[in-house]
């Protein structure tokens, strides 16, 4: 074979020596295909260009980008957390989308282990939770599922509601202008502190998280704890 030109798109374009055969024909790498199109996939899943920002890069149609993703949105991503790793503090929670409910774990900085499931239930979570070593404290927005796969699957960790989902169930009893003396007081626990006194989502010891349990406590029966 010996080079003879380029095609219109600029490969070149190769001819057979043999005067008796002269087949024309072009030389494909598919290994550098594939891995151009997997570089633009990952660019765009984990930035914020969009796929017309890509696609422009690249000189090619938005559809066209969109027809080469087709398949890399298959790919299966390694679910497989260290069942010996123990972590201080795991945070899991769901989040509904159009396919499904994705409950995740994770630590401070990176995801742990998930599962797709059609709603935030107990058997749901024991799936999610039955491969990943017993943490020292599991922070959970309250959900029943979710406490019950803990105490199943982690029965010595503690739980801690989160803060964020603590403040929006005081809001929903109290709302966000209470009118009696014991709401306004119970409201107060979940404004930022001004005063100075810790409160529920100011806290950063444990004797601050038990003067607010007896706050709560004392406005709710009227004995102090």
């Amino acid at each position: 074979m010996k080079k003879n030109g380029t095609t219109t798109k600029g490969t070149t374009r190769w001819r057979c020596k043999n005067p008796d055969c002269g087949t024309s024909t072009t030389h494909h790498r598919p290994d550098q295909t594939r891995t151009r199109d997997f570089k633009a996939f990952h660019a765009y899943v984990t930035g914020t260009a969009s796929l017309t920002d890509i696609a422009d890069t690249l000189n090619i149609s938005r559809r066209t980008l969109d027809r080469r993703f087709t398949s890399l949105w298959l790919i299966d991503v390694p679910n497989t957390p260290d069942p010996n790793r123990v972590y201080d503090q795991i945070f899991i929670d769901g989040t509904y989308t159009t396919a499904g409910c994705l409950l995740v774990a994770a630590s401070r900085d990176h995801v742990i282990s998930w599962h797709w499931t059609k709603h935030e239930t107990a058997h749901a979570y024991t799936q999610l939770l039955r491969g990943i070593a017993e943490p020292l404290c599991v922070v959970l927005d309250g959900g029943q599922g979710a406490l019950t796969a803990i105490k199943a699957c982690w029965p010595n960790a503690m739980i801690q509601q989160c803060l964020v989902h603590a403040q929006r169930v005081i809001r929903h009893y109290t709302t966000s202008r209470p009118r009696t003396d014991a709401g306004k007081a119970i409201y107060a626990l979940r404004l930022p502190s001004f005063s100075g006194h810790p409160i529920c989502t100011d806290l950063v010891s444990v004797g601050e998280d038990v003067h607010c349990e007896s706050t709560a406590q004392e406005v709710h029966t009227g004995v102090p704890a």
